[in-house]
This record gives C-alpha cells, structure tokens and sequence, in this order.
C-alpha cells in the first residue's frame, strides 16, 4: 500500500510540473507529461501484481 501511495504522490507533483511548464513552454509540458504516461505504466517494488524475485533452490 505504501509502494501505491509513493506512486500517487509522485504523480501528482510530475503532472503538477508538467502543468506549470505547459503554462510557459507548452511543448516542454506535453513532453513532461508524456514522460509520466511512460513512468506511470512502469512496475515498482513493492506494488500490488509485481512477482516476488525468485527463491534460490
């Protein structure tokens, strides 16, 4: 749950700056956000359907 909240937070401050950089370059915005789109479908440690590393036998 705490993997999921990281990621929450994380994604408002990028699409926060994404926002705020679109208002003055809007190209840079939509890079920014685009970059978050990539990001965002990325696993993390920790999150909910990720696969435990594998046991050594």
């Amino acid at each position: 749950m705490r993997a999921i909240a990281r990621r929450f937070q994380l994604a408002l401050a990028w699409i926060g700056v994404g926002t705020l950089l679109g208002a003055l370059l809007p190209m840079l915005g939509v890079a920014v956000i685009a970059a978050f789109a990539i990001f965002d479908r990325l696993p993390i440690s920790g999150e909910v359907g990720t696969a435990p590393p594998a046991a050594a036998p």
